[in-house]
């Protein structure tokens, strides 16, 4: 027999915003709300379907808050990487702080490929500017197109009467 649908406690969807933004537990979000939950409760609660899909919520609101931030800029980005970079090195794992630093290097456009090297000539166009360009270099491959198609007529001799 089925179990009954149980909606969830009114606090949970605040809970699942702490778990996410402060990476707490269950139970550390729910005693910041002032809501004393036992060990079992929480566990019961975190395998509830509804629960998933509050936190899943609540992950991707957080996600969309951070990468919506004005101060989410290439300089934090750098500056991040760095720190971890720095981080790694401290804890002597040399291999994985080269690895951090030349990302960096890429970020800055201090080293990279090709694909580095179009994204800066190409950086400063819009989409638009990009669409005319590729109008006129059609509109060019098409004319030579009829060119070629034609008959060379300098080549055939004319007829004097």
């Amino acid at each position: 027999m089925p179990r009954k649908v149980l909606s969830l406690p009114k606090w949970i969807p605040q809970a699942c915003e702490l778990m996410v933004k402060y990476d707490l537990s269950l139970r550390q979000a729910a005693a910041e709300l002032g809501q004393d939950i036992s060990i079992e409760e929480a566990e019961a609660l975190k395998d509830r379907k509804l629960f998933k899909e509050e936190l899943e919520k609540a992950r991707i609101s957080n996600y969309a808050e951070i990468g919506s931030s004005t101060l989410l800029t290439k300089e934090a980005v750098v500056g991040q990487i760095y720190k971890l970079a720095s981080r790694l090195a401290a804890d002597h794992e040399d291999y994985k702080a080269t690895d951090a630093l030349l990302k960096l290097a890429k970020v800055q456009g201090w080293v990279g490929a090709e694909p580095d090297s179009l994204w800066k000539v190409f950086s400063g166009l819009s989409q638009a500017d990009i669409d005319e360009v590729k109008a006129r270099f059609k509109e060019q491959q098409q004319a030579q197109l009829a060119e070629a198609q034609q008959p060379d007529r300098a080549a055939e001799p004319k007829q004097v009467n």
